[in-house]
C-alpha cells in the first residue's frame, strides 16, 4: 500500500474550498476511482514519499501472484457453500485484501451482469489467471461444473507456487554467498590493496611476482568488476529483449545437459507439464487440449519443442506414456509413472504423483547441489584472502629483506 496526498472538490458544493488529505491506495489511479466513486472532482494525487513514488512507478496498477490465489481459494470456498457467483463476488468485494484486488472483483461481478460468462470476465482482468485456468473456467460453464473447475485452479496455483517457493528458497543462500564473496574482493581490491600497495611501490624496492600479481590484479578488477555487475544485473533485467529465441533455444539445450542443473530444470518443466494436463483432464477437458495449455506454460523451448512431437503422435493414436517416453518430454521415472496411469486407467492421479515426485527430486537435488555448492563458495572466499594476505605479507617481508641488507 501506498500513502498518497490528494486534493478533491466535492460535487455538493462545487464552488467550496478543495479539501485535501491523505490515503493509502494500491495506486493514484485506484484512489482518483475511489474518490471519484465519492461524490468528488480530483484535482491532484501524488504520492507523498520519494520511496512511495518509486514504489508506485515500479508496482503500478497490477496484480500479485498473491492475489490471483486468493481470488480462487476464497471463489472456491464461497461456491461450496452453495452460494451465487454473482452473490460471492459480491462479498469478496467487500472482503478483499488490498483496493486493486476489489477493484478487479467488481470488474468481473459487472461483467456477469452485463451477460458475460465467468471465464470471458476474468479474461478482461491482465494477470489474474493463466491462459489454461481460463480454459478450464470456460469448460467448467459449459459443463455445468464450475464449482469443481475453481477448486482445481486454486490447486493449481497452489502447486506451482510450491514449486517456486521450492527452488528460490533454496538458491537464497549461495546468492548471499556469491554477492559477499564479490562484495568482499571489490572491498579488497579498492580500499585495502592500493593503500598497501602505495607503500610498498614508494620503498623502490623489487617486489615478489606474487605480490607484483595481486597488485595488477586488483588494480585491474577496481575499474572492471563494478562495469560486470551492473552489465549483468541489466542483462538479466533485458534478456529477453537481448537474447533471441534461436540463442535461448540453444542456451536451454545445453543447460539440460549439465549434471544436476539439468537436471533440476527437466524436473522443474515435468512437474509443470504434468499439473497442466491433470488440472485440464480432470476439469472435463481432453489430453491434447491440456498438452495444448502446458506448450504454453513451460518455459524450456527445448521441453516445449519435444511437448509438441508427444502432442502430435498422441493426436496421431499413440499412447501417451509412449509418446511421453520416446520425445523425452519427462525424465524415464516420470514418463513411467504416466504410462502405468494411462494403462490402469488412472492418468489424472498419475498425473499428480508425477509432479509430487518431480517436486521432491528437485528438493532432493537441490540440497546436494547446496552441500557441493556451499563449502565450495566458502572455499574459493577463503582461498582468495588467503591469497591476498600471502602476496601482500610476502612483498612487505622482501622489502625488509632488502632493506635490512
Amino acid at each position: 500500500m501506498t500513502q498518497f496526498a490528494y486534493t478533491a472538490i466535492p460535487m455538493s458544493r462545487p464552488g467550496g474550498a478543495p479539501i485535501t488529505g491523505q490515503r493509502e491506495a494500491d495506486s493514484e489511479q485506484v484512489l482518483r476511482d475511489r474518490l471519484r466513486a465519492e461524490g468528488m472532482v480530483v484535482v491532484d494525487v501524488r504520492p507523498v514519499s520519494l520511496i512511495d513514488a518509486f514504489r508506485a512507478t515500479v508496482a503500478g496498477d497490477r496484480l500479485r501472484r498473491s492475489d490471483a490465489l486468493w481470488f480462487f481459494q476464497t471463489l472456491a470456498m464461497l461456491l461450496k457453500s452453495k452460494l451465487p457467483v454473482e452473490t460471492a463476488l459480491s462479498t469478496m468485494r467487500e472482503q478483499a485484501p488490498r483496493p486493486r484486488v476489489a477493484k478487479a472483483v467488481g470488474e468481473i461481478r459487472d461483467k456477469l451482469r452485463s451477460g458475460s460468462s465467468l471465464s470471458e470476465a476474468v479474461a478482461t482482468v491482465d494477470g489474474l489467471a493463466a491462459p489454461e485456468h481460463i480454459a478450464l473456467l470456460r469448460a467448467g460453464h459449459e459443463s455445468g461444473r464450475l464449482e469443481h473447475v475453481v477448486t482445481l485452479i486454486d490447486e493449481s496455483i497452489t502447486q506451482r507456487d510450491r514449486i517456486r517457493r521450492v527452488v528460490i528458497g533454496q538458491l537464497i543462500y549461495p546468492a548471499i554467498l556469491v554477492v559477499t564473496a564479490v562484495v568482499a574482493l571489490w572491498f579488497l581490491t579498492t580500499f585495502v590493496m592500493p593503500r598497501i600497495a602505495e607503500t610498498l611501490t614508494s620503498l623502490d624496492r623489487p617486489l615478489p611476482w606474487q605480490t607484483q600479481l595481486t597488485l595488477t590484479v586488483g588494480g585491474w578488477l577496481v575499474w572492471v568488476l563494478p562495469p560486470l555487475v551492473i552489465g549483468a544485473i541489466v542483462a538479466g533485467a533485458m534478456h529477453r529483449s537481448l537474447i533471441t529465441p534461436a540463442m535461448r533455444a540453444w542456451m536451454d539445450e545445453r543447460l539440460l545437459r549439465l549434471p544436476i542443473i539439468g537436471t533440476l530444470r527437466w524436473h522443474g518443466q515435468a512437474a509443470i507439464i504434468c499439473d497442466a494436463v491433470a488440472t485440464m483432464v480432470e476439469g472435463g477437458g481432453d489430453v491434447l487440449a491440456g498438452l495444448a495449455q502446458a506448450g504454453d506454460v513451460v518455459t524450456s523451448p527445448t521441453i516445449a519443442s519435444r511437448l509438441d512431437d508427444a502432442r502430435r503422435r498422441t493426436r496421431e493414436g499413440a499412447d501417451l506414456g509412449n509418446a511421453i517416453r520416446e520425445c523425452d518430454v519427462m525424465p524415464p521415472m516420470i514418463a513411467t509413472i504416466v504410462q502405468v496411469g494411462m494403462q490402469t486407467g488412472d492418468l489424472t492421479g498419475a498425473l499428480k504423483r508425477a509432479a509430487n515426485t518431480c517436486i521432491e527430486r528437485q528438493e532432493r537435488l537441490t540440497e546436494r547441489l547446496l552441500t557441493i555448492l556451499s563449502p565450495a563458495l566458502i572455499l574459493m572466499m577463503a582461498l582468495t584472502v588467503g591469497w591476498v594476505v600471502y602476496s601482500l605479507v610476502a612483498g612487505m617481508m622482501a622489502v625488509n629483506d632488502v632493506g635490512g641488507l
